[in-house]
């Protein structure tokens, strides 16, 4: 049955590779400090939803866990390629959908000649929890990967595959200052629903003018195609320069291969083009109007008296606009819904976190 899913995935190949060393069941020992449970939340949750888990804990008295994995507990799996480029190995790190990714010989050939590291958790596929493991394992991989080998901070890719995929184009937006790429396969999450807001301003800035994001999925591949078609058509409303589709033609749900994936690669490391840039800026007048709009709506309608209705468009610009203007964002929230009356709102009051392992 395995070998039956793995052929459907297009990655029933030999697990051993003529070029390279795959490293199978790595154990790590360092905790990123960009999973630790404060900075996590800011990052990944909207502005109002951080806000809200921040006044809570002071509330109650009892930080959140720093950690939400022990690391001793975990497994990673690493591919190192044979010749260190004279600027350092690029990074690869891979969201599974499952408990763990066969890496395919078409892939391990092209990511040694490239000279790029990959790192996979184990346990983190479609059945864990994206908050508590599937994004803070790819943190940590990112943490223990860059300290024990020289990294070239500019050839930096978050990827992952159907559900992974899901998940890594949340961490390209909420860690854009530590990923320079991102390679979808497979059908990603739409910025702006569900629970996906834009991340804090100074990380969107960095995905909007700095990133390349490459959408990779078969064009057989339905109706996870439409599905990247929203993604994209997400990001590009929110004025990010760097998307890009580079998918194969005669393939489904499945990885692309060897000659697919180089062009992914070359457009991944390739810095984006003035043009584009220069296309970014104008667009991102036009959106700070429309932030802006948005916001005094809601602000209006409080004004006004009407707090169902502030709430409602309040809960709609969070998600739509997030980190964009998340000042004016809390600011209402608190006077929308004030909530924890005895909280201190000085949240520099708040005692240490108590968690697994330190980020040390």
């Amino acid at each position: 049955m395995r070998c039956m899913f793995l052929t459907v995935l297009g990655i029933c190949a030999a697990s051993s590779a003529s070029a390279g060393q795959m490293l199978t069941d790595q154990v790590f020992d360092r905790y990123s400090p960009m999973a630790a449970s404060d900075e996590f939340s800011r990052r990944v949750f909207s502005p109002t939803t951080f806000d809200r888990l921040q006044r809570f804990q002071v509330y109650l008295g009892k930080p959140a866990v720093v950690h939400t994995v022990d690391l001793s507990h975990e497994r990673f799996d690493v591919f190192v390629p044979r010749v260190k480029p004279s600027s350092g190995y690029g990074l690869l790190v891979f969201v599974s959908p499952i408990q763990r990714w066969p890496l395919t010989h078409d892939w391990k050939k092209v990511l040694d000649r490239a000279g790029i590291i990959y790192v996979s958790a184990v346990r983190s596929g479609n059945s864990q929890n994206v908050y508590e493991r599937r994004i803070p394992l790819a943190l940590h991989a990112y943490e223990n990967i860059t300290t024990r080998y020289p990294i070239d901070p500019s050839r930096v890719t978050i990827s992952g595959f159907s559900g992974g995929s899901r998940t890594a184009i949340r961490i390209a937006a909420a860690y854009a200052d530590l990923f320079t790429g991102a390679l979808l396969i497979g059908g990603a999450k739409t910025m702006g629903e569900e629970d996906f807001a834009p991340p804090p301003k100074e990380l969107m800035t960095l995905m909007q003018r700095r990133m390349r994001i490459v959408y990779s999925t078969g064009r057989h591949d339905m109706p996870n195609v439409r599905l990247d078609g929203y993604s994209m058509d997400a990001l590009r409303l929110r004025c990010v320069a760097g998307v890009f589709k580079i998918s194969e033609a005669e393939i489904s749900h499945e990885v692309p291969n060897r000659k697919v994936l180089q062009r992914v690669l070359n457009r991944l490391e390739k810095p984006l083009e003035a043009k584009l840039l220069s296309a970014q800026s104008e667009c991102a007048t036009a959106l700070a109007a429309r932030v802006d709009h948005d916001v005094k709506l809601a602000e209006g309608r409080y004004a006004d008296g009407d707090k169902t209705a502030a709430g409602e468009l309040l809960g709609a610009a969070d998600l739509a606009w997030g980190g964009l203007d998340s000042e004016r964002l809390i600011a209402l929230a608190r006077l929308i819904a004030p909530g924890f009356e005895n909280a201190d709102t000085n949240l520099k009051n708040r005692p240490a976190d108590l968690g697994l392992g330190s980020s040390d």
